[in-house]
């Protein structure tokens, strides 16, 4: 749908464009709602999985003691161990899981139609915003929003991802082992005692994950200590874990450096060194961090297989190195900052970033003019 300047006020054409706004909002609020909903489920579909499996696994248990050992047991022993019961509840566990994956794939369509819906309704504001928005300024709007709402959701996404793949997970586990060893504890107390040794180490398991996650969310050294000493740590880090070596120089690092700042370029290195570790196939990555009188300069090189620039399309998300070079750049465009990456087949990617390290130079602009 196309618009025309004399068709619509100027009241009238920002009323439209608040109503779409707000339309796409409760869509989006809706969709949220769901996926929520949709998370509960699918830590309920995996709680009721792994229960299944408990008890699976408790059905066995009791049909191989009951084979082994009916000459000696007795009677209320016996009847301890009859599985009809158990039987008929893993049934039943089977149907509710049943259901519940039915009812995950209708919630899943549903969220996917909201989705569709706002992006629609967004397409229409862009389209009624044109109208006044001055040319020169429009795309710029655009793509920072997108930028921004596209990093928020990302980190929301991956902290989502990391709590639902290990510490749910393990969490969920330690329940049904503790309720498993419960029952054995009485039948078979050495397999009890061995299964309170393996949550020993998942409840350690998950201390770590924890703080694995936590570091991730907001790394506390680098309030405290810095940047350069947070990156040289993590350079530590991926040495220990991985056959290569990482070297990081910097000069005297300056103290009124804004915290948002300090954290967007060590997640910039970070998804750099990740890309690096996933597709290079580098035995050296080199970390230049310059502070100068008004910006930092950071450079990621390293002696990797490199790739052809041509090759790299950053708007695919389907292609994993270049999402994570569409994510580095966007992250550094929302600090008004440079981007730049030069590769060449066989002889490695540098990745250079420069950021003014007190305020946007956008806004030292507006209060100049």
């Amino acid at each position: 749908m196309m618009y025309e300047d004399n068709k619509y006020t100027e009241d009238q054409k920002n009323k439209l464009i608040e109503e779409r706004k707000a339309s796409a909002i409760l869509l989006r609020d809706i969709a949220v709602d769901f996926e929520e909903q949709l998370y509960s489920i699918k830590i309920n579909l995996k709680s009721k999985i792994n229960l299944l499996e408990a008890k699976e696994l408790e059905l066995s248990e009791r049909e191989r003691t009951k084979i082994h050992n009916q000459d000696v047991f007795t009677p209320l022993y016996n009847k301890s161990l009859d599985t009809s019961n158990l039987q008929q509840e893993i049934d039943h566990l089977k149907n509710e899981i049943d259901l519940i994956i039915d009812g995950k794939e209708k919630l899943n369509q549903k969220i996917q139609g909201l989705r569709s819906a706002a992006h629609s309704i967004d397409i229409l504001v862009i389209e009624a915003e044109n109208i006044i928005v001055k040319p020169d300024q429009r795309q710029k709007i655009i793509d920072k929003g997108l930028s921004l709402l596209e990093a928020q959701e990302l980190e929301r996404q991956r902290i989502a991802r990391d709590l639902h793949d290990t510490t749910v997970q393990n969490l969920t586990s330690l329940v049904h082992k503790s309720e498993l060893c419960a029952k054995l504890i009485d039948i078979d107390s050495i397999r009890a005692k061995l299964e309170l040794n393996t949550m020993s180490n998942t409840i350690k398991s998950v201390i770590n994950d924890m703080r694995g996650i936590i570091y991730n969310l907001k790394p506390m050294t680098l309030d405290d200590l810095g940047l350069t000493i947070t990156v040289q740590r993590y350079a530590n880090k991926i040495m220990d874990l991985n056959n290569l070596q990482v070297k990081v120089q910097a000069n005297e690092e300056k103290k009124e450096i804004l915290p948002v700042i300090r954290l967007t370029l060590f997640r910039i290195i970070q998804e750099a060194c990740n890309n690096i570790l996933k597709h290079a196939n580098a035995s050296l990555i080199n970390i230049d961090i310059t502070y100068d009188e008004n910006r930092i300069h950071l450079k990621i090189r390293d002696n990797g297989s490199g790739f052809i620039m041509d090759e790299v399309h950053p708007k695919l998300p389907e292609q994993s190195s270049s999402f994570g070079l569409t994510f580095m750049r966007e992250r550094t465009s929302l600090l008004s900052g440079t981007f730049e990456i030069q590769s060449d087949k066989g002889k490695g990617t540098m990745i250079t970033v420069s950021v003014p390290f007190a305020k946007c130079e956008e806004e030292e602009d507006e209060q100049a003019d």
